[in-house]
């Protein structure tokens, strides 16, 4: 089976729903609009594409995480 790479509509609605609606690190309110549904393991390090490895994340946290482990 071939792993995915981006999280599914109702992976990404669980892991904004586990999150509060915030952002996990800056806890800003999140929308659809600024909405990132991240992998704490980058996939690019191993990460699976599961609600476990996932975190709600604003666009401007998620794009200076990049693919470090936070």
């Amino acid at each position: 089976m071939k792993k995915r790479r981006h999280f599914s509509h109702i992976q990404k609605l669980a892991i904004l729903k586990r999150s509060g609606y915030h952002c996990e690190i800056c806890n800003v309110s999140l929308t659809p609009e600024n909405f990132h549904a991240d992998h704490k393991i980058p996939y690019s390090l191993g990460g699976e594409t599961a609600v476990y490895n996932g975190q709600a994340l604003c666009a401007t946290c998620n794009l200076k995480k990049g693919n470090r482990l936070e």
